[in-house]
Order: C-alpha cells, then structure tokens, then sequence
C-alpha cells in the first residue's frame, strides 16, 4: 500500500473519530505576545530538514513489541543526518503513527526543523504495535513511562524529553508524566485539548449519556484499531492481518461493553473506578510531585470545555499544596510551570487563531534547552483570548477579578438582579425528548465537523429562537460591556408530574438586531441530582458555582411525583464580553438531539412531563454568573 493510500484510509478514520483538528493559515494566526517572549517561535528559522525511519520495534517489559516512527533533524537540503545531539518530542497515538495533523495527531515538523528529534509510536493495541488497548488504563501509563526512558536514550538524543499532542494524545500526556517519577528524563509536557475527568468531560452531561460524541469515539476506536495495521505494518501482510485481528477483538471490552451499558442503564453509564481510573485530575498531585512542567492548551467551545481549566487549577492547587479537585483561592501563590491558554476553539480547530507552533517551541525551548525566552516570565499563568479577539491574562480559577453576581428568574420571562417578592409564580415548560434548534452543541460535540452547518443555520432567526413548549429568560440590555469568566451555576426549582425530569440549559448572548450566539450549555436529569458537598466549588447563598453530582447507581433517586424539587446544573464556563446594548438569555429545555438522548427505561419514566419552573419568593430559581467586570440589570 502506498503511503498516499495510506494517508487516505486514515484521514477517513479519523473523521470518524473527529480528531483532524484545521491549521490556521500564518496569516491568521498570531503570537500571544503576553506570554511568549520576543525572539521565540515563529521568529526563529527553520535550521534543518527531516528524515524519518518507520516502523522501529520498541520491545517493551513483558515481551510486547510497540512500533515508532522516528523524525529527526537532517542537514538542509540533504536526508543526512544532522550531526550533534538534541532533545527528545514523544508522541503517543491511538491513531496511527504514520499521519495525522502537525502536534496534535502526530509529529510536528516545526520542532524537528528546529533541533528537536521526534519520536511518535502507535499505543498498545494499535497501528502497528501489538498489546491491548486500554483507553489510558495503567499499563497505558506504565508503558509511556517505559518509552520515556527509550526515547532518553535513542541514537543522538541528549536525555531530555517532552511530550506533546492532543485529545487522547494529551490525556497519556498526564498519565506518563505521573507514572515517570522522579529525577526522569521527562522534562516538559504540552497536551491539547485534554480531559479532566472523560465521564463528565465527555461521555455524560449531568447524568444524560452524550451521544453524539460517545457513539463517534466507540465508531472511530473500533475502526482505527481495526483498519490502521494495514497502513502501519504494509511491508508485511500477514502481521497486519494479525494485528488487525487481535486490535479488533478490544471492542470487546470497551466499545461493546460501553455501548452496551450505556443502552441498559448499568456498568459504566454511571461513575465508578473504571472512569476514576482514567481521570487526569486524579493523578496531577504525582505530575507536580515528579517536577514535570506543564502547558495545557484548551477551547471555549471544545468536547473538553469543562476540564481543561480544572487541569490548570489542580495542577496549580497541587503545586501550593492543596487539594486538585478544590477551586483555587484568591490568595494562593501561583507558578508559571503550570499553564493554561484557552480561546474560541472547538476541537477541530484548537489554537487557530495563535501560533501554537511559537507557543510550543518556547515551551520546549525553555525547558529542554534551558533557553531563557520569557515563557515562564508571568505571574498570570492563565491566558484568554476571547471570541472578539480580546486577550487578558490572570493567575487563578475561578479568576480573582471574578465576583458571582446572582441573576433571578423573573416574571414576563425575564432575568434581573432583583429577587422574586411574590409568594407564587411559576413557568411552565413541557418534556420533549426531539429538540430541533440550531445551537451550537452541535459543533461542539461533533469536534467541529458541523462548524459550517451552525454558521450557517444560526443565522436563521427562525431556527434560533425559543421553541414551542421551552422557556427563556432575558436581561434588559446591558449598559455596559459585561466580561464573564470562569464556571456558571444554575439552580432550578421546579415542581413536575413525572418520576423523571430532564434540563438542558444554554447561556445565550443576544445582540441587538435579535442575532444569538450560543455562549455555554449544561444539563442534568432528574434522577442524578443529588449532590456530592466536598466536590461542589460554592458560588454564593448555599448554591454553586460548579456542582458535582455523584452519578452513581446508589445516589440515583426518582423525582417526587408533585412536590417542588431543587436542582443545581453545572453550566461549563464561560470567557466572553457581552457588549454594551446586548442581551442575556436563559435558555431552558428538556432536550437536545441528536447529542443528549436518555436510554429506553428513563425515557419512558420522563413521557408526557409537565415541569412548572418556580420563580417566587418561597421557591426562587437563579443563575450565578460569574462577573469579570461590567454591569447585570435587575429586571425589565
């Protein structure tokens, strides 16, 4: 098979698992000069070209052999080898080694040409590496760890590593740097677009199985690890033949099973030690504790949204001391070894509007070849860049020039400040599982593959407006430009006829001329409530700025039938400015296809549901939001 075949049976594949993230063109993107020094990145010439030797056998503890593609700096305008010794860029991939996007799927080429050797291998259980695929279980880990140490001591290297890549690339980013210990080779990390925790992250929203993104990852696993041998092991058919099959008997295990689960209402559709197993969070202690740096690119509108600022502040809580899993404080010491950018990226498009390619080379440069590039010359380690283009800089998260200020639901269908004076009034809204709005979930949990879909569709008024049957709530126009940044908390109090209720909640920005624009959504179901006090970040007056819900089978709880119920809805966060002369919406629904669908049995306990969503003086419903700068309305 030739290689252009090859690179084609891929890209398919990994349209399937919506990981072909879009590079900007040099025109558009920038530097983000707040953090990265003069003289750096794309200042910085190509030195070298690159040369690369397929398909090397790493044979690892237990006998398995892992294969490696290895890209190294050449004398320009020859294949020869470049004389001296450089640092180490591994990358880990479930995706085939062999293709793949610059820095996120495979080996970025802007590093090798710049002094750094690569090495990407395809994981156990993958391409062409034998083994069972573990989707980041602990020989995962293990095994990155393994081939830090081959990669420290491959032919020109000078003993230092790093590691790069994104999604699930970055994901065993975190797991390595835990597992390496210390005094490792592993000097810095670079993961993009990575979870926090996958089961909230991604596989479920407030206890509702994502579907959209669940059902592409269990396709796309399936058939990359099934397919990509092919590619990966062509010089020899009958490995291929071989790895093909034993990589496709892992659906098995886990899409099989997960699938399965998901459809029956057991296993892994509720939390437990198969998804704490996997959570990043619960190992950055043991990254802090082994001295590994690290730099952390996010998105506003990525699949992991919600995780990617708790990888900043468990990283930063573990450095000072503190919990991972707490939010920081407004006193806390911060370090810029621990950094965040995050701007208005879906997954598909992580870092085009930057120059990711700088960022990554000052951040190698800095820690692999001890270049003093002003990288780590901060002391507001958090960077945002705003969907207007507006970029700012702070230590902490939830920021500290962060205030919650409550917004109350009110009457005529509207958001103020002022809270509820009456002793009734009440909503009502009905329970339709089929919700047919054009939002912007759809880019979001597609990866960015609906991206011209949504553009296109959001600017049908038509299509963007309350449904029959939804409710909405909106502030008065803004009087001046209001800057949200951090997590949003909703709470609802609402009173339903059905053992089962569903809430899907989008903040929207209206502009004068009745356009909208999707800012963040959340969701939960009736059944998953209840609420894990330890784990909740607290906003103000008992409620939350990010809550967490349990989402076991044990705390699972029907919904009384006829009474008044609070629930409390992680809403992901927000980093926009909501101009002066613009609105603020709630958008309230029960549903939100194709991307949140509840299984047969719930859905049959959420039929026929009449929810009356209270906003009164005795049972008041309200959204925390959480304020930068600017001005809320108390009412219309």
């Amino acid at each position: 098979m030739t290689r252009s075949l090859k690179s084609v049976l891929v890209a398919l594949l990994l349209g399937l698992t919506m990981l072909a993230p879009a590079t900007a063109s040099a025109d558009d993107r920038v530097v983000v000069r707040t953090h990265v020094g003069a003289g750096t990145g794309a200042e910085q010439a190509e030195k070298y070209d690159v040369v690369v030797e397929r398909d090397v056998p790493i044979t690892m503890r237990d006998g398995r052999v892992l294969r490696a593609d290895i890209h190294r700096p050449a004398t320009k305008g020859t294949t020869e080898r470049a004389q001296g010794t450089f640092p180490v860029i591994l990358v880990q991939t479930p995706y085939g080694k062999g293709v793949g996007n610059s820095g996120l799927g495979a080996m970025n080429p802007y590093l090798v040409k710049r002094g750094y050797i690569g090495v990407i291998v395809d994981v156990a259980g993958t391409g062409g590496s034998e083994g069972q695929s573990m989707l980041f279980g602990r020989s995962e880990a293990l095994d990155g760890a393994e081939l830090v140490r081959w990669s420290a001591a491959v032919e020109g290297s000078n003993g230092k590593v790093g590691l790069l890549g994104g999604s699930y690339l970055g994901i065993d980013q975190v797991f390595t740097a835990a597992a390496v210990g210390k005094n490792s080779p592993l000097k810095a990390i670079f993961p993009i677009a990575t979870a926090s925790d996958p089961y909230r992250d991604l596989f479920v929203a407030g206890g509702l199985v994502n579907m959209t993104s669940s059902l592409g990852l269990i396709a796309g696993y399936f058939g990359l690890r099934t397919l990509t041998p092919f590619a990966e092991r062509a010089s020899d058919p009958l490995d291929a033949l071989r790895l093909s099959l034993q990589h496709g008997l892992a659906g098995i295990p886990f899409e099989l099973t997960t699938g399965l689960n998901a459809l029956l209402e057991n296993g892994r559709v509720y939390d437990g030690p198969y998804w704490q197993e996997r959570a990043p969070q619960n190992v950055l202690d043991k990254v802090v504790a082994n001295g590994v740096p690290a730099y952390v690119v996010g998105g506003q509108y990525d699949v992991f949204q919600r995780g990617e600022p708790l990888l900043y502040s468990g990283l930063q809580n573990a450095w000072a001391g503190r919990s991972v899993h707490a939010p920081m404080n407004r006193t806390q010491p911060v370090t810029s070894r621990y950094q965040l950018l995050t701007g208005p990226w879906d997954h598909g498009n992580q870092g085009s509007t930057v120059d990711l390619d700088a960022i990554e080379l000052a951040w190698f440069d800095h820690w692999l070849k001890g270049v003093d590039n002003g990288i780590t010359d901060t002391k507001t380690p958090f960077h945002v860049q705003e969907p207007d283009g507006a970029s700012y800089s702070v230590a902490r998260y939830p920021s500290e020039a962060t205030t919650y200020e409550r917004l109350h639901l009110q009457g005529n269908k509207s958001l103020g400040t002022a809270a509820p004076t009456a002793a009734t009034g009440s909503d009502r809204m009905l329970y339709k599982p089929v919700s047919l709005a054009c939002q912007r979930a759809i880019v979001q949990w597609t990866a960015g593959l609906a991206r011209d879909l949504y553009a296109q569709c959001s600017k049908v008024k038509e299509l963007t407006a309350p449904q029959p049957g939804d409710l909405s709530y909106d502030t008065a126009p803004l009087t001046r430009d209001t800057r949200l940044a951090g997590p949003v908390g909703l709470t609802l109090r609402v009173r339903a006829n059905r053992p089962q209720t569903m809430f899907v909640v989008t903040l929207q920005d209206v502009a004068p001329d009745g356009s909208v624009t999707d800012l963040s959504a959340g969701a939960l179901l009736g059944s998953a409530r209840a609420i894990t006090q330890g784990r909740s970040w607290a906003s103000r007056g008992g409620s939350y700025a990010l809550p967490y819900h349990p989402h076991t089978e044990a705390a699972e709880q029907p919904v009384p039938v006829g009474r008044v119920t609070r629930y409390d809805i992680e809403i992901r966060p927000v980093f926009s400015t909501l101009p002066a002369g613009h609105r603020l919406r709630l958008l309230v629904q029960s549903g939100d296809t194709p991307h949140l669908l509840t299984s047969p049995g719930r859905l049959l306990s959420a039929l026929g549901g009449v929810y009356d969503v209270q906003r009164n003086a005795v049972a008041a419903s309200y959204v925390d939001l959480p304020i930068a700068s600017g001005a809320l309305p108390t009412g219309r």
